[in-house]
């Protein structure tokens, strides 16, 4: 009996999680992990304190002293401001900050687990994590306040994994 269902489980590799999904959930459930205990950590240490702020400013400014005036580098120097801009914001908002971040990456691992378990549903819900998680900054700091290179690059990255994941679409019921 055994046998039967082994070689109808060979004829039949639909049934079978693919390799690609496998290994898209491995480095998805290692990076929203990582993002959870980094959240966690933050969340239990409490927003920066007015000296660490300014020790974090000192060494943004420096960072920004060093590229200031070089040739092609404007954009890099747009990003460090916008990042100590972000950085103000954000510690001034520190609790709701971190505690939606620990939603939407809950979200997350929700949509990862359900697509490694065949379910269609999970993709649909990683494409709202992936949303959620570029745009996330937005409910904290203005849209004018830093560059929107962040949320562009981390959209792109979410857009790859989506186009990933879709080609295990049909393997999902």
């Amino acid at each position: 009996m055994n046998e039967i269902l082994e070689n109808e489980q060979r004829e039949h590799p639909k049934e079978n999680r693919p390799t690609m999904l496998l290994v898209l959930a491995i480095l998805s459930f290692l990076n929203i992990g990582w993002s959870l205990l980094s959240n966690i950590a933050s969340l239990v240490s409490g927003p920066m304190n007015a000296e660490d702020l300014e020790a974090s400013k000192v060494e943004m400014t420096k960072g920004l002293n060093e590229i200031r005036g070089q040739e092609g580098l404007g954009w890099l120097e747009e990003f460090i401001r916008g990042a100590m801009e972000m950085i103000e914001a954000t510690n001034a908002n520190h609790s709701l900050s971190v505690l939606s971040g620990i939603f939407i990456l809950l979200i997350g691992v929700a949509g990862v687990f359900l697509m490694f378990t065949g379910r269609k549903l999970g993709f649909h819900t990683y494409i709202i994590y992936s949303f959620l998680a570029a745009v996330q900054v937005y409910l904290f700091v203005s849209p004018s306040m830093f560059s929107n290179t962040i949320v562009i690059f981390s959209l792109v990255i979410s857009a790859v994994f989506i186009l990933l994941y879709a080609q295990n679409l049909k393997w999902m019921k």
